[in-house]
């Protein structure tokens, strides 16, 4: 089983790393050292879902989000989705929300202007970021899938005792969050989360843990004080009331959360805080 979930990490990463490309079974296979035909039940056992329905489903959703916090040509997105044709790409767009691209980004738009004009006239909510550029950073990292809640704690549960079996955790190690999805795009049991930590050194993953690289470049950071459950409040604020409202771009990365409190057990949930960091170009 550890042996499997490693090559299903690895199936995950490269997914993620070329979605603007056409993937064939073989093509993945080859990546989880694994026969076609027995990668494919593996893999549809692991996500319950098929190769071909995740793959669509997180090309899609990706488009999703550009169409949102973008002003990128329909056309364009589609292509960088790895669709051949806006027409393909419509086709797959409104099969998942029942909506064409066009329908989709003129609908959510309306809302979320709404939602800027209302956090720009409430006094003290809009949020002012700290623009920083960050080099690359090597994480180990656990994979959960479900509720973000959920998921986050799954997910510690298996990276901590690892880390500190192996004496990973030292004065410059950074815990972070990355939750890959967005909740009003992606059904609640379908979001994905990775618990990370930064390491330098010789430590190998085992089981779940695996290993993956958090982009570099340039990133507005947003800070969250407070419960971590209440953190998607700060990401509407940040997106609705900064990023929408100012001539911002979006590099195509998901963003992440730095955790400054080094055990969250021991503070109060009101004195937590939370770095977010939105990838910018």
């Amino acid at each position: 089983m550890r042996d499997y979930q490693k090559k299903i990490n690895q199936v995950f990463l490269y997914i993620e790393q070329h979605l603007d490309q056409a993937m064939k079974l073989e093509e993945l296979a080859a990546v989880a050292c694994l026969s076609p035909f027995h990668f494919h039940r593996i893999f549809t056992a692991y996500t319950g879902e098929t190769l071909n329905s995740y793959v669509r489903r997180t090309k899609v959703e990706q488009a999703a989000n550009r169409l949102l916090f973008s002003d990128d040509d329909v056309t364009e997105i589609a292509l960088a989705a790895g669709y051949e044709t806006p027409a393909a790409f419509g086709k797959a767009f409104k099969q998942r929300f029942d909506l064409s691209p066009r329908e989709f980004r003129k609908l959510n738009h309306t809302e979320l202007l709404a939602q800027q004009r209302q956090f720009i006239h409430l006094e003290g909510v809009t949020m002012t970021p700290e623009i920083r550029n960050i080099q690359r950073k090597k994480v180990f990292y656990v994979r959960k899938t479900g509720p973000y809640g959920k998921a986050a704690e799954a997910a510690w549960g298996v990276l901590m005792p690892f880390a500190y079996g192996n004496r990973l955790m030292g004065k410059e190690t950074e815990m972070i969050g990355i939750p890959r999805d967005n909740p009003g795009i992606t059904e609640e049991d379908k979001l994905r989360y990775d618990a990370c930590i930064t390491f330098s050194g010789d430590a190998r993953p085992t089981g779940e843990v695996a290993i993956q690289k958090i982009a570099g470049g340039k990133y507005a950071v947003f800070l969250h004080e407070g419960p971590h459950d209440t953190i998607n409040e700060s990401y509407q604020k940040a997106f609705a009331g900064w990023v929408l409202a100012g001539d911002v771009k979006l590099r195509d990365e998901p963003p992440f959360e730095v955790y400054l409190n080094r055990d969250p057990r021991r503070t109060k949930p009101e004195n937590l805080r939370t770095e977010i960091f939105v990838p910018i170009e």
